[in-house]
């Protein structure tokens, strides 16, 4: 009876459930705007919401505002409703909204579309900068010197540079020296200091500089200060516009942007519109391909093409550049020769993705000025159009200066031209050292990349003056790979001015290994120094770290050229011997430097780069790696110079842990570094010395001390084994121990021996 009782029981529960949610259903359609707990699964998303919602009077499901943000719906514009102060909007066609209520389960399953959803914006993920190593002072001479001799003539030169660099910047000055049987110079080249603020991507120099000509000016040498944007403090920064990558998905997807086929970004996003941004790109035409990966594994694939050119600059970027000082003259002849007082302001900025705009002003002591504009626009796929206007003149008179140009780059093609006119009145800063004013200046090109049938490249050029005549130039290369058997070339070119001028050459290239080449080439020319010339020469270059290099070259006109340099960590030597027109000449030079720093003074390779010195304690022969890459080996004091490290960048120094000496513990395998500009980095391995021994402990009577006693040094202590034998680290040249055991104790004085031997064996050691 009591079982029959409980079956029924359960199953008059098991009815009673269902009956219930039936009886909530109909209660929410006869009561308009009850509540209800209804579970939704949007779009097949795996985790349902449960939400408290109302029904109007149709049916249909109402939600409140707040929830349509948690649900990150949009707010549709129609569909909503007030009740009790509250507002809500229907769940339906209003927002395109597709729904399915079971009012057995109150489970609803909704479908929306992808527009309904809030959109998603992610930027591409950007490496950070890294921070600058701090520099302590130190200093650097680099230096290049040679001597010849051609028949009876003799001559030698010489060319050095200092330089001092710390925290607060880097000063160097170059000098000149030659000495030819009729003259002797000695001059004074430049000097600056310099300042960079990576922060600020620019740069301070005071001194000796050279102007920043823009989109139209001149580069003219002057001494003074000189203020203006420097990227390369910032190797990271893309100045370029960046792309941005839009879609819609309908539920939770995984986003994988590719350019030109190559990957740069990966995004999970919720459903709805979304836009990655902040997308580096390649220079010139690519494609830009979105996959959207969803929960299921169906894929869909987006491409658009999109172009990208170096003379434009990212929306409010900016590049400029403030100049005042005076001309130099008679640069590499006089030390001090200074002359009108020179002022040049440029500015440039990135107004739109496809559009950057500068302006630019000069002004000279003796009257010259010139002040004008420039632009870049991106024509679509076209390419880059640029564009140039100034006006310019002195006191006798003012003239303009017009420019128009554009470039195209592609996979298979790119094209280039570029024309710029100016009037007679027309003057600006550095033309006084031009022999002839020039009145146009126009260049072009057409270049085809033909696969694996070669690639080629078409050029013209025109220059023509005021008082003077006019040069054109013809151009024709081509190139091909034959595989194994090298490379082709073929080079042809013609020039117009007065007289004629051709000339056509082929040659072959073949890649022996090891750095060596062979090649030969025939070639035939016109014109006052023309004629037929075979040439074929052996060549092997210098190495990344030490070896030799050389060149071996022979011709069908009696010239020879022979080359030999021998490369080595304190710098490079080498000795040229040459043969043409019946005489011979030889050359020999040498080029180093010396870097000073905290670490002491160390030769080099000329330093012309940002350096380091690598100390690894007092190891003799480990090897150290720059980037995973082995770049040299310690001296007898552990230490190594490293003398390429990219400015502004993190290079990575390591050694192998393997190499290090028994009686050292390398806690830090890798060290990052990042140098200022042209300085040097101290870098130190932290080395733990372990200045270990082994002895054998003996009691008074010549026994061994029984193992298991304990040997104390201070407050390290150290087990006894068998028949005595010990091992201790941390010990000096000469310390105190107490053993002491069950039944027993002693103590005695030991001294660690001199000498490189890492762990040494002391001997007996009597205990008293």
């Amino acid at each position: 009876m009591r079982l029959r009782s409980c079956i029924t029981a359960t199953l008059l529960l098991a009815a009673a459930a269902p009956a219930s949610a039936v009886q909530r259903s109909a209660e929410m359609a006869s009561e308009p705007f009850a509540e209800a707990v209804v579970e939704l699964h949007i779009n097949d998303q795996p985790a349902p919401v449960a939400l408290v919602v109302r029904r109007d009077v149709d049916g249909t499901l109402l939600i409140r505002a707040a929830d349509l943000e948690n649900l990150r719906l949009k707010t549709p514009l129609r569909g909503a409703v007030q009740v009790n102060g509250e507002r809500y909007y229907r769940l339906g066609p209003e927002m395109g909204a597709v729904v399915a209520l079971d009012d057995a389960t109150m489970q609803a399953r909704v479908t929306v579309p992808a527009q309904a959803f809030l959109p998603t914006r992610r930027a591409s993920t950007q490496a950070d900068t890294p921070r600058v190593t701090r520099s302590t002072p130190g200093a650097f001479v680099n230096y290049d010197v040679s001597a010849e001799q051609s028949g009876d003539r003799r001559q030698s030169g010489a060319f050095v540079e200092l330089g001092l660099f710390g925290n607060q910047g880097v000063l160097t000055s170059t000098m000149v020296a030659n000495a030819a049987p009729l003259q002797r110079r000695i001059a004074r080249l430049d000097t600056t200091w310099n300042r960079d603020f990576p922060d600020m991507t620019a740069t301070l120099r005071v001194g000796d500089s050279i102007s920043s000509p823009g989109g139209w000016g001149r580069a003219v040498r002057f001494g003074g200060v000189q203020f203006g944007t420097n990227f390369s403090t910032q190797p990271m920064l893309v100045t370029t516009p960046l792309l941005a990558a839009h879609g819609e998905a309908v539920v939770p997807s995984t986003v994988d942007v590719f350019v030109n086929g190559r990957p740069v970004a990966s995004e999970a996003v919720p459903p709805g519109p979304f836009s990655i941004d902040h997308l580096p790109v390649l220079t010139g035409a690519g494609q830009l391909q979105i996959v959207v990966t969803d929960a299921l594994g169906r894929q869909q694939v987006l491409s658009q093409p999109y172009y990208s050119g170096t003379a434009l600059l990212r929306p409010d970027l900016a590049e400029y550049s403030f100049e005042l000082g005076s001309i130099r003259q008679d640069y590499g002849e006089r030390s001090l020769d200074y002359g009108d007082t020179l002022g040049v302001a440029m500015y440039r900025r990135g107004i739109t993705d496809t559009l950057t705009a500068g302006a630019r002003a000069e002004a000279q002591s003796n009257g010259v000025y010139a002040l004008g504009a420039d632009a870049a626009w991106q024509a679509g796929l076209a390419g880059i159009v640029n564009a140039q206007i100034a006006a310019g003149g002195d006191a006798g008179g003012t003239g303009f200066l017009a420019g128009l140009g554009i470039e195209h780059n592609s996979d298979r093609l790119s094209a280039y031209a570029q024309t710029q006119y100016a009037s007679r009145a027309f003057v600006q800063s550095g033309m006084a050292d031009l022999t002839y004013r020039p009145r146009q200046r126009t260049f072009a090109g057409l270049g085809f990349d033909f696969g694996r049938h070669g690639n080629m490249q078409v050029a013209y050029g025109l220059q023509s003056y005021y008082d003077s005549e006019t040069v054109q130039t013809f151009g024709l290369s081509y190139s091909l790979s034959i595989g194994a058997l090298g490379y082709l070339g073929l080079f042809a070119s013609h020039a117009i001015a007065g007289d004629q001028d051709s000339s056509l050459l082929l040659s072959w290239t073949l890649a022996l290994g090891d750095r060596r080449t062979l090649s030969a080439s025939l070639q035939q020319s016109s014109g006052a120094n023309g004629g037929f010339e075979a040439r074929t020469s052996l060549q092997r270059d210098l190495p990344a770290g030490s070896g030799i290099g050389y060149r071996m070259s022979l011709a069908s006109t009696d010239e020879q050229d022979a080359y030999l340099a021998y490369q080595g960590s304190a710098g490079t030597a080498e000795i040229d011997y040459a043969r043409r027109d019946g005489e011979s000449g030889v050359r020999i030079g040498a080029s180093g430097g010396l870097a000073v720093t905290a670490a002491g003074v160390m030769p080099a390779r000329p330093l012309q780069q940002s350096f380091a010195i690598v100390q690894v304690a007092d190891y003799e022969g480990l090897t150290v790696y720059l980037d995973n890459q082995p770049i040299g080996t310690t001296d007898e004091q552990g230490r190594v110079l490293i003398d390429a490290l990219r400015p502004y960048e993190r290079n990575e120094i390591s050694v192998d842990p393997k190499q290090v000496p028994m009686d050292g513990s390398l806690s830090q395998r890798a060290i990052g570094v990042t140098p200022a500009y042209r300085s040097g980095a101290l870098v130190r391995f932290p080395i733990e010395r372990a200045m270990a021994a082994t002895m054998r402990l003996v009691q008074a009577d010549g026994s061994p001390v029984p193992a298991g006693a304990e040997a104390m040094f201070g407050t390290a202590r150290f087990p006894i084994a068998l028949d005595g034998l010990l091992y201790v680290e941390g010990l000096s040249d000469s310390a105190s121990m107490r053993v002491t055991w069950i039944g027993g104790t002693c103590s005695s004085a030991v001294r660690r021996p001199e000498g490189n031997d890492p762990v040494p064996d002391l001997g007996d050691v009597r205990c008293e």
